[in-house]
């Protein structure tokens, strides 16, 4: 039941509380965990990108995300090394994350996911739904959502 773990984390609070609890199963039990985060792929206006380029600004809008993402991932990780795992695998995608994780989850044969129940959502999330009420609704596994 837990031997392939997913974990989803976005930075917020509820996710880190997540990370500790994949970890926990994950030393528990053995298991592989794998930590992901799904960024949204940052689409910049034309006004945005008319002023990188007045401004002679070097690279894309998206690399901003880019070290938020990797900044979310390195808190990830510190909490499985704080909790003595070795071999976690992490996964970052671009696109809709509860599609994302989904997708992910049903590829790599994952039995359980473990994400927080709020994170950084948006009015969006709240207009539509909740990622972690969409991946609940929608998984084939069990999925574990903490406060």
């Amino acid at each position: 039941m837990f031997q392939n773990i997913l974990c989803c984390v976005d930075g917020s609070k509820h996710a880190l509380r997540a990370a500790e609890h994949a970890c926990a199963l994950a030393q528990k039990f053995g298991s592989a965990l794998t930590l992901m985060t799904v960024a949204k792929e940052l689409k910049p206006s034309e006004q945005v990108k008319r002023f990188i380029e007045l401004e002679h600004l070097s690279g894309e809008p998206q690399y901003v995300l880019d070290e938020y993402t990797e900044t979310i991932m390195d808190k990830a990780k510190d909490v499985a090394e704080s909790c003595g795992l070795k071999g976690v695998k992490t996964e970052i995608k671009t696109g809709n994350p509860a599609r994302g994780i989904m997708e992910y989850a049903e590829r790599r044969k994952v039995d359980t996911i473990v994400l927080g129940r709020r994170g950084m959502g948006d009015v969006e999330g709240v207009l539509l739904g909740s990622v972690s009420h969409k991946v609940a609704s929608l998984a084939k596994c069990t999925v574990v959502t903490t406060r």
